[in-house]
């Protein structure tokens, strides 16, 4: 089986590239193991993909398949073949922030 992951902010910076292919002799993996296997090749990539309890950082973001998981992805998630898996970085900001961009602009 294979999975896709792309990777943005940091990891994507010290990955070296914007999309990471795996292979694995399953029919189905788990997100924990798609991303030890990352580390394994981009040991430097583990602070960004992993804590050190082992559990997914508290401002990355997982989408499987374009769609965030609810409840949020855990490292047991239970992934499976093609499937594509984006490591995205939470910003601070939002609607309140670009609100009070938009009154200063028009200052």
């Amino acid at each position: 089986m294979r999975v896709r992951v792309a990777v943005y902010g940091a990891a994507r910076v010290v990955i070296g590239q914007p999309l990471v292919e795996l292979a694995f002799d399953a029919r189905f993996v788990t997100l924990g193991q798609v991303l030890e296997k990352m580390i394994a090749a981009y040991p430097r990539a583990r602070p960004y993909l992993l804590d050190q309890a082992g559990r997914l950082p508290s401002y990355m973001r997982v989408l499987i398949n374009n769609t965030r998981p609810d409840p949020d992805a855990t490292p047991a998630m239970v992934l499976h073949d093609d499937d594509q898996v984006a490591l995205l970085v939470a910003v601070a900001g939002g609607v309140c922030d670009l609100m009070n961009f938009n009154n200063r602009m028009r200052e």
